[in-house]
């Protein structure tokens, strides 16, 4: 009851390779089909902020794409080779007429992500990692209602380097990709089996009673089973939801986690009814950083930075990674006033914090009000406003809007 979507040599999928040096990159990739497989070379060079080569198979055109959402894993055969790193990225491209325009690759819908590639040649990752990329969120304004991965019309696969160190040379074989799913659902099998069940424990109550006892004793631990599947099932999907909702490197909730919690609030409140403190802020010189000491302290940053966060504001406080170095934070029944004092302690916090490579870690914070019955967007909108007036004014400081 398996079906599988393959992507290999064998199929009529075209595959290219490209590389970096169309963003004023330095790095080569090459493509070479050997031994039944599609082998991508890759000379990994420093001159592009994210060196990068990538292979990607075709899978449509002119905005018609193939529907992948009802997949559920995907089986890579691919073989990795590299100096230093594990590390790539998968990435699926969706083309939606709401943001997508026909030939500008960069307006399709960017979901991603990054693993590192287990040393056996055949191995296997769930479809649900996979996450719309939060810079092609910002760069087209998308609301937040509109954020959640969608993969209904998906025109490229793609596999790519992902964050490992530049100046070496990297190979990657591809022999197949499968996208594996169910031809029905757990849901929909489940309700077939449990409908046949009373059928056919309608049919036995039909022919004779003197089963009677004895059906009621088969369906009483059926019953039984079906709940603790259900039960199981639930403490499942809470886990993965949990997933949904952070962001993986920081521990704050992403996005989609904001969209929960704002919901959660209307839901119970009906609207929010306290001023709210609302504050976006932003890692100074983040970019120096990453270009000085590499992605993998960048990422000690965020992380650090975020638990600094954490550690100063109440349970109550929302923390949020918008997208790169910014942050938003959400402070409840919080005034202006109120929140000036916190921010205050929370830059003290950085400067006393040990940081890697002996780094000074300043933020700047863009600081609103929000009303009740105003709409939240309008809110972040001013603090974003705010935020940008501070890096303006010399950065490491707080503005008001």
């Amino acid at each position: 009851m398996t079906r599988v979507f393959e992507l290999s040599p064998r199929q009529p999928y075209g595959a290219t390779v490209t590389d970096d040096r169309h963003e004023n990159g330095k790095s080569v990739a090459s493509l070479v089909r050997a031994n039944d497989a599609l082998v991508m070379r890759c000379d990994l060079r420093a001159g592009y902020a994210w060196p990068f080569c990538k292979l990607q198979f075709h899978l449509g055109q002119g905005g018609k794409g193939v529907d992948l959402s009802r997949f559920d894993s995907v089986t890579f055969d691919m073989r990795y080779s590299g100096e230093s790193g594990r590390k790539i990225r998968l990435h699926l491209t969706n083309f939606e007429p709401e943001f997508s325009t026909v030939g500008d690759w960069n307006s399709q819908r960017y979901n991603s992500v990054e693993f590192d590639a287990p040393a056996q040649a055949t191995f296997t990752i769930p479809v649900n990692v996979v996450r719309t990329a939060d810079w092609w969120i910002t760069a087209h304004n998308v609301p937040l209602e509109k954020t959640y991965t969608r993969l209904d019309n998906v025109t490229a696969v793609e596999i790519s380097t992902g964050s490992v160190p530049s100046g070496q040379s990297i190979t990657i074989e591809v022999r197949s990709i499968q996208f594996r799913g169910k031809w029905i659902s757990d849901t929909t099998l489940l309700t077939w089996l449990v409908g046949a069940w009373i059928g056919c424990g309608l049919l036995g109550l039909s022919l004779s009673l003197l089963h009677v006892r004895s059906s009621l004793s088969a369906s009483n631990a059926r019953v039984e089973l079906l709940d603790a599947i259900n039960k199981a099932l639930q403490l499942e999907a809470r886990d993965l939801a949990s997933q949904a909702h952070t962001d993986p490197l920081t521990g704050a909730l992403n996005r989609q986690g904001l969209r929960e919690v704002l919901m959660k609030r209307l839901h119970v409140a009906g609207h929010v009814d306290e001023e709210m403190a609302v504050v976006f802020m932003d890692l100074d010189h983040f970019k120096r950083i990453n270009d000085q000491h590499g992605h993998d302290a960048g990422d000690e940053v965020l992380r650090r930075f975020a638990a600094v966060i954490r550690g100063e504001v109440r349970a109550s406080d929302k923390l949020v990674r918008w997208g790169g170095e910014e942050f938003l934070l959400l402070c409840p029944e919080t005034d202006v006033a109120h929140a000036m004092t916190m921010l205050d302690k929370l830059r003290a916090a950085l400067a006393a914090q040990d940081w890697p490579h002996g780094l000074r870690i300043t933020s700047s914070f863009g600081l609103t009000s929000l009303k009740p019955e105003e709409d939240i967007g309008a809110a972040i909108k001013r603090a974003d406003g705010a935020l940008y007036r501070a890096k303006a004014n010399g950065r490491n400081r707080v503005e008001i809007a």
